[in-house]
């Protein structure tokens, strides 16, 4: 019989070879001992690289700039050098450790300021390098003007108006940045094209420590200790700024309590500097009087209502350098109904409630006396020193950069309070060359030729025509606020003189087309060698910055009722008379219907008045001088004429 078949278990043993229960050969594992006994020294391999990982990071240098600025030295010159770590003692590169600045007090590079971040004290660390050795004295005028920004885009705007000014070797200009950004001073020179040797101006880098980090709470605090070492060592006697809008808050806030705390005048620019190059030509004494000046208008109507509109309408387009002055219209008893309608329904921009209306009571016509007594009585300055008068006729327009023109002649005639032996006697300035003298006779006015410049050294450049006329003005003029209040009380006195004598009349020297008052500021004019600058330009092909309609005149309420009466006593005998009015009205009218009325111009600047006599307004003594009758004195007639008055003063 068969053997009987198994079935064989499924065992994974019975798989397996036998060589995994034999005993291990000697040389089998012979790599692996080998790989143990390596790994001591791969572990003394490991330790040395640490080692010099570790001292590598220890001794790395810091002071390396980045790549692209050891490959390309031009990003160099638009970075300033990097101040100090607030935690470390490492010292800037820009001022070495052991080179201190030659101060006379080591703490100018320090101001204390409690910041969480950066402790106590703001240091910095270029200021040293342009601020002198010595304090300023106190008791000496430094000709120093300011510019300060913290703004990049406020520093380019007055760069222009700083470097012109800086021209011109009036003041010594300064620029002190005061903000965050890192560019250097010679980057922004570079951006902005500016040269030291077309712009000698000195800057200052008044940037603190970590300034770009830093807490707004901390760089107002910079701005003022950096505004204060300037204060100290530079002494400006004007800080010039541009406008809030254009700054950074944090600087606005500093420079108010620097100011507060120093005195010293603030000029914030209205506009770019480009319509403001004439401040270049200012002495930085005249400049500090910038603020202070007002300008008080007055204008006395007439029945009519159109030519007042008009003149309103100018006033409101111009530009008044941020400050809006006030307006007084003096109205006559009789008015149109149409002109309180116009005035009513007029609609104002800047003048928007700076108009003040007065309606004269008395119904019947003034007198010359009573007339002038109303005009002189109108305006009374609450500073003599400061606030003028501009005394406008409402047949006049004017342009919208009359203001810049008023203002750039009262800072440069009027407020060097250093040297008024000049325009001691200067009495105003008046905006329109009159096409006629004032004389009865109206005869026709030409103004001189200027005269010789020597322009060696401008390049061809000249000055703007002005001349010196010893003639009031009624139709856009500005008298200053002390010589207004000495015309009240030279009018007091002459209309009290009058009244002794029963009302003996003098012969009239004005015409009466003019107002009555202008014949007693005339007499005050002559008896105390008084004079009033015109602008001669206006004669020329540029444009005038007022010009008086004739369409809509009308003769002074004093004189037209006896005017009149003279023309319907000529009509009535149908014949001509010897009248002196009679023969005054009748030229008057023909010289008015056959004159030329220039448009005023119509740019909100005098920029291009000034790119076209360059040198702006002239010194006063070079100016030509004219008597009443529009005769050309010459220099010995002057001084006679003036050793004369004070003779009699």
């Amino acid at each position: 019989m068969a053997p009987a078949k198994m079935s064989l278990q499924a065992d994974e043993e019975l798989g397996k070879k036998d060589d995994d229960h034999r005993l291990p050969e000697p040389g089998r594992f012979r790599s692996i001992q080998s790989s143990a006994t390596l790994r001591p020294r791969r572990i003394l391999i490991l330790i040395v690289v640490c080692v010099l990982v570790y001292q590598f990071f220890k001794h790395m240098p810091t002071d390396l700039t980045p790549a692209a600025e050891r490959y390309n030295p031009t990003i160099t010159k638009l970075r300033p050098p990097k101040p100090a770590s607030p935690g470390g003692s490492f010292q800037s590169p820009a001022i070495p450790k052991n080179d201190k600045p030659k101060l006379s007090n080591s703490k100018i590079l320090e101001t204390y300021d409690k910041d969480e971040l950066y402790g106590d004290k703001i240091k910095f660390y270029n200021l040293a390098q342009s601020l002198p050795s010595q304090k300023y004295p106190m008791d000496q005028a430094s000709n120093a003007v300011l510019f300060a920004g913290s703004n990049l885009r406020s520093i380019s705007d007055f760069l222009p108006l700083a470097c012109e000014m800086a021209r011109t070797k009036l003041n010594g200009v300064h620029v002190v940045l005061l903000g965050r950004d890192e560019v250097s001073i010679e980057g922004i020179k570079q951006v902005n094209g500016i040269s030291d040797s077309e712009c000698p101006m000195t800057w200052h880098d008044g940037r603190p420590d970590s300034a770009a980090q830093s807490t707004d709470t901390r760089m107002a605090r910079a701005v003022v200790g950096g505004l204060h070492f300037i204060q100290d060592f530079i002494a400006p006697e004007v800080i010039i700024t541009q406008r809030p809008s254009w700054e950074d808050l944090f600087f606005l806030n500093g420079l108010e309590v620097q100011k507060a705390e120093s005195g010293t005048p603030h000029i914030m620019l209205p506009t770019a500097s480009r319509d403001l190059m004439w401040v270049a030509s200012l002495r930085s004494h005249a400049l500090q009087a910038w603020n202070e000046i007002r300008v008080d208008m007055v204008v006395h109507a007439s029945q009519s209502s159109g030519a007042l509109i008009r003149l309103v309408r100018s006033l409101d387009a111009a530009d008044y350098l941020g400050t809006v002055p006030r307006l007084t219209i003096e109205l006559p008893p009789l008015v149109e109904s149409q002109l309180l309608e116009s005035l009513q329904s007029l609609k104002l921009s800047q003048l928007q409630g700076h108009v003040t209306l007065r309606r004269r009571v008395e119904p019947h016509y003034m007198d010359p006396a009573g007339s002038s007594l109303r005009t002189v009585e109108s305006f009374y300055p609450l500073n003599p020193s400061t606030t003028h008068l501009l005394l406008l006729s409402p047949q006049t327009e004017l342009s919208p950069s009359f203001y810049h023109y008023l203002k750039y002649s009262v800072l440069r005639y009027k407020q060097p309070v250093r040297d008024r032996s000049a325009s001691s006697n200067l009495l105003g300035i008046s905006l329109e060359l009159p096409r006629s003298k004032p004389s009865p006779d109206n005869a026709p006015f030409t103004p001189p030729p200027a005269p010789p410049f020597d322009n060696g050294k401008y390049q061809k450049k000249e000055p703007i025509p002005s001349l010196l006329w010893q003639a009031p003005n009624s139709n856009a003029a500005l008298y200053f606020g002390d010589k207004w209040v000495e015309f009240h009380s030279f009018l007091s006195s002459r209309l009290d003189s009058e009244s002794r004598v029963n009302g003996a009349s003098k012969d009239k020297l004005v015409s009466q087309k003019y107002p009555a008052f202008m014949e007693y500021l005339l007499e005050m004019m002559q008896d105390k060698g008084y004079y009033m600058i015109y602008p001669a330009f206006a004669s020329g092909t540029t444009s005038p910055l007022a010009t008086v309609h004739t369409e809509l005149n009308r003769l002074p309420e004093e004189f037209a009722e006896s005017i009149n009466s003279v023309q319907l006593e000529k009509e009535s005998k149908e014949k001509p008379t010897g009248n002196n009015q009679a023969s005054e009205v009748s030229k008057f009218n023909q010289l008015e219907t056959s004159s030329d009325e220039k448009p005023v111009s119509r740019e909100a600047s005098i920029t291009s008045l000034l790119d076209t006599f360059e040198l702006g307004l002239a010194d006063i003594d070079t100016l030509p001088f004219l008597s009443y009758d529009g005769t050309v004195l010459a220099a010995e007639e002057q001084a006679t004429r003036a050793r004369t008055v004070s003779g009699r003063s």
